[in-house]
């Protein structure tokens, strides 16, 4: 659960970088749209292209306010999908209509005395809304995927703080392993090894495979007080568990551990053994 600072952290940085993808869509749009109408030889120019433009994506930022506080209020997730789903299915039409309304009343106004004439849509507000909604839906999915993005990161990193403080504090090693939490005595740990995405971590009593990489793992030992060293690319070792270095020819060797397990160690680490 993120405290309400928190929160407003994750809503401040998708915000940032939501209004920033916008900026973007907003440039080249516009320009591409008064290079459009340059080819076709009608008038327009790249001011009303820009400004077209900039009262949907103003409006469509705007929006970003409301859309954040029903996606907090009915979050995406596995587990409660079958209740956010229509939730957002109508959020997604109400988010539409008030884009379009408030997009076609900014033009309304800003047209006359910017171009000289009246703004002409695509048959008012239910034609303009036929033909954005497409749009806005993408938009409003968007939306959603970012807050969800940027809250799972800010939760991996409160997790890892935590995992640092316990290291630091307890010498525990704390593992995530599928739905489990495991925290493991940094004494304990023997070894460990790549596999995928994952690290396997060893110890006497067993073997615990976890999600995150071999270089945080290192990064938890030495908070811990424990002495990780690496072996290879893909396997580390504590140095108390390592009992014997055995050349193996052309620089490399094999590191024999407490055990019985054998390690492999590359010429490129094998000074640092």
């Amino acid at each position: 659960m993120q405290t309400p600072a928190l929160e407003r952290r994750v809503l401040r940085q998708t915000l940032l970088v939501f209004a920033l993808v916008t900026l973007g869509f907003w440039l080249v749009n516009g320009l591409s749209l008064a290079e459009e109408w340059r080819r076709a030889g009608e008038g327009g120019g790249w001011l009303r292209a820009l400004t077209l433009e900039a009262t949907s994506n103003l409006v469509i930022i705007a929006l970003f306010a409301p859309v954040a506080l029903l996606e907090r209020r009915f979050p995406v997730s596995l587990e409660r999908w079958r209740t956010a789903l229509p939730v957002h299915v109508l959020g997604a039409l109400a988010f539409s209509l008030v884009h379009v309304s408030v997009m076609n009343g900014l033009r309304t106004l800003l047209w006359p005395p910017l171009f000289g004439f009246d703004y002409e849509g695509l048959g008012g507000v239910l034609g303009e809304f036929g033909y954005e909604f497409r749009k806005d839906a993408l938009s409003y999915a968007l939306m959603l995927a970012m807050l969800a993005l940027f809250r799972e990161l800010e939760d991996a990193r409160q997790r890892l703080k935590a995992a640092r403080e316990d290291a630091r504090t307890d010498h525990v090693i704390t593992l995530r392993s599928g739905g489990r939490e495991i925290r493991l005595p940094a004494s304990e740990i023997l070894s460990a090894s790549a596999a995928g995405n994952y690290v396997e971590v060893r110890t006497r009593a067993g073997e615990h495979l976890a999600r995150m990489t071999l270089t945080r793992l290192i990064s938890l030992l030495q908070s811990a007080g424990a002495d990780p060293v690496r072996l290879h690319r893909s396997h580390i070792a504590c140095r108390p568990a390592i009992r014997e270095l055995v050349p193996t020819g052309d620089g490399d060797a094999e590191a024999r551990l407490s055990d019985g397990r054998t390690l492999p160690v590359s010429r490129g680490y094998r000074a640092a053994v």
